[in-house]
């Protein structure tokens, strides 16, 4: 029924939508405008390094213990560390439909569509401790791994927008708002990674352990016992410069927030 509802819902808005777009337009005017935008998290730092050590360490060292495990049934561990290394990079999308209720007025109300792909790609080194249960040698893996987080994303926003000096040819402006995904983005987005590394001490002979994998969003909150959303939440906050080119058509560049840092470009179009 869930499935159903929400197209039926979607479909009502917009009915009442083009309803009254004619009375609204009377009183004010609306806006089109389509922009293009880059995405990034290493502005974050030392946190954005934290939230990825977070979520991955588990999943990695799993797999590790795991590839061991297969060969050494005997080794359990004793110790796991790993260091994380952070990049991250990503594009953005979107059409928007913007209603200023006074034709001169400073306030906007929008409603936009952004299809988003963001990258997050760690680069880890971990440390395994481990030890024979039955004879009590030790062993230790060392090596690297390599992941990608790649979240593909249909999100729908509502933003509210205020002009500064809005009768400027060139002026400011400031956008907040939020909105969610579709639940397809927990199936289009996946982490994979791999590993490579050495595995060495007295309860094993040394050799070379690698492995990878990889797994959907949903695979994931559907194995793990975190609670993840069935919808990923988007904010939005930033500021702008918008350029008049003619009467009714903008060229808009700004930056801010959008689960990240984002510069972005785009026109408009003023009916």
């Amino acid at each position: 029924m869930k499935k159903i509802a929400r197209p039926v819902l979607l479909v009502s808005l917009l009915s009442l939508f083009l309803v009254t777009a004619p009375a609204l337009r009377a009183q004010g005017h609306f806006e089109f405008s389509g922009h293009y935008g880059r995405w990034s998290l290493n502005l974050l730092g030392s946190l954005a390094r934290n939230l990825v050590n977070d979520a991955t360490k588990s999943e990695i060292r799993d797999k590790i213990l795991s590839d061991i495990q297969a060969s050494y049934p005997g080794l359990s561990e004793t110790s796991y560390t790993q260091a994380v290394r952070f990049d991250s990079r990503g594009d953005d999308f979107g059409f928007g439909v913007r209603f200023y209720p006074s034709r001169n007025g400073s306030f906007s109300l929008g409603v936009s569509v952004e299809k988003s792909t963001f990258k997050i790609l760690p680069s880890v080194t971990s440390q395994l401790g481990l030890q024979d249960s039955m004879t009590s040698q030790t062993a230790t893996f060392d090596g690297t791994a390599a992941a990608s987080a790649v979240i593909k994303a249909t999100a729908f926003l509502l933003t509210f927008r205020w002009d500064i000096f809005p009768r400027a040819v060139v002026h400011p402006y400031i956008t907040f708002g939020g909105g969610i995904t579709t639940a397809k983005t927990l199936d289009d987005s996946t982490l994979s990674y791999s590993y490579s590394g050495q595995l060495s001490g007295d309860a094993v002979t040394p050799q070379t352990i690698s492995g990878s994998d990889s797994k959907t969003i949903r695979q994931l909150k559907d194995e793990s016992d975190t609670k993840l959303p069935n919808f990923l939440p988007f904010i939005q906050l930033n500021v702008g410069l918008k350029a008049k080119v003619t009467k009714n058509v903008h060229l808009l560049v700004d930056a801010g927030v959008f689960d990240g840092f984002m510069i972005s470009g785009g026109l408009a179009v003023r009916l």
